[in-house]
């Protein structure tokens, strides 16, 4: 009976049935040997990267490309949302407003109106350096200092200091330059955060509020210079690269006019003179060189300037536009709104009532953000408001 079962079991089973011929069968041996060896060559090219895809040095890796998968400590590491946003958060300060520097500059008598400035551009977000002359007397500087020190919002940011160092500026004079070169010395020292460098007077108002500014600057560049400049030809040469100047401010302790001499110097030949606007809004980057000079074209120039009728007018003018570097981010636009008597006098024309039409129609879109010399009286002020849209802090000469 076992040998009738087993016999028809191999009947029914024609694996079996076949099975010693298969194994017998030496003809599938070869082709089985052969795709054998192909993938066990495949998989070990695969893991020590013979096919590597050549490096490309111009090949710009995405930010998707470098997300990790990879676990960590915190449960965050298990998800890709975490590791996209770090990527994605990486250039996120190429996004951020911009920060601006102002130096606010006074003489004897503007202590009230340089606050009044400070209050009506202040932002959290920039710095101030305020100068008050030597001419000023010592307690018009006292009353200045104890106003920002005793501002709670002043002391609890620090965006708000008062040179200590008063040093004579004598209109015209090379004075200015130096003042300037040192508030700008000082925010590059205190502060790391600012974008833009602005100088103001005490008798400027500006047209927009801070937060409308930032916006107009954020949309811009921060390679660009504003600083309104020509170039000095004809006979302008004559009346002001031939003259020789000295500034008492330098040497005296007392303020007094430029003195002219009776000599005349030679006009350069290494470099052009140019003109324009004393006022300017620089780039950190530009006025970092000017302080810096690594090739002391800065300091040559400033040397030059010492001895120049108007040089606030000219020196920074000058050194952008004769280096390569800079030259190309000098937009000719002082961004003030000055009004001048036909022909021009020594002095703009002081903005009153009178006035609020043609500033009223001004705009950023038109590069005005400032107007400079207003008489801000009550009534201009309440004019005022609307363009501002705040209500700024309103003080005459003397505080009331």
């Amino acid at each position: 009976m076992k040998k009738l079962y087993k016999k028809l079991v191999f009947m029914r089973n024609p694996l079996l049935r076949h099975s010693n011929r298969v194994f017998n069968d030496s003809k599938w041996i070869i082709p089985f040997l052969a795709s054998l060896l192909v993938s066990i060559t495949l998989i070990f090219s695969a893991s020590f990267g013979v096919f590597k895809a050549p490096y490309d040095r111009d090949h710009h890796q995405s930010p998707f490309d470098i997300i990790s998968f990879a676990k960590t400590e915190v449960s965050n590491g298990y998800f890709v949302e975490s590791s996209l946003n770090k990527v994605l958060n990486t250039n996120s300060s190429s996004f951020e407003p911009p920060r601006l520097a102002y130096l606010i500059s006074g003489t004897k008598g503007d202590s009230h109106r340089m606050m009044r400035t400070l209050q009506v551009i202040y932002h959290p977000r920039n710095q101030y350096v305020l100068h008050l002359d030597l001419e000023a007397p010592p307690r018009e500087w006292l009353e200045l200092a104890n106003a920002v020190k005793n501002d709670p919002t002043f002391a609890v940011v620090e965006n708000v200091r008062v040179m200590a160092q008063s040093n004579l500026v004598t209109y015209k004079g090379p004075t200015m330059i130096a003042s300037t070169l040192q508030a700008v010395a000082i925010l590059l020292k205190e502060s790391l955060d600012w974008d833009w460098f602005i100088n103001l007077s005490a008798s400027d108002y500006p047209l927009v509020t801070q937060d409308d500014l930032l916006h107009v600057f954020s949309n811009l560049s921060r390679n660009l210079n504003f600083i309104e400049h020509i170039q000095i030809t004809g006979w302008k040469l004559n009346q002001r690269a031939r003259p020789i100047i000295v500034d008492p401010g330098l040497y005296l302790s007392k303020k007094s006019d430029i003195a002219w001499t009776t000599q005349r110097r030679s006009l350069p030949t290494s470099f052009k003179l140019f003109t324009g606007s004393a006022w300017v809004a620089l780039t950190r980057t530009f006025a970092e060189y000017c302080i810096w000079g690594w090739d002391n074209f800065p300091r040559t120039i400033l040397m030059y300037y010492t001895n120049f009728i108007s040089s606030p007018e000219g020196y920074f003018h000058t050194v952008i536009c004769n280096t390569n570097e800079f030259r190309s981010t000098a937009i000719s636009h002082d961004l003030h709104y000055i009004a001048w008597d036909t022909p021009p006098k020594q002095h703009p024309i002081s903005l009153s009532m009178k006035d609020f039409d043609k500033m009223a129609v001004l705009h950023p879109e038109h590069g005005v953000l400032v107007v400079q010399k207003v008489e801000l009286t009550r009534v201009l002020y309440k004019a005022m408001i609307p363009c501002l849209g705040q209500a700024p802090v309103l003080r005459d000469c003397n505080g009331s």
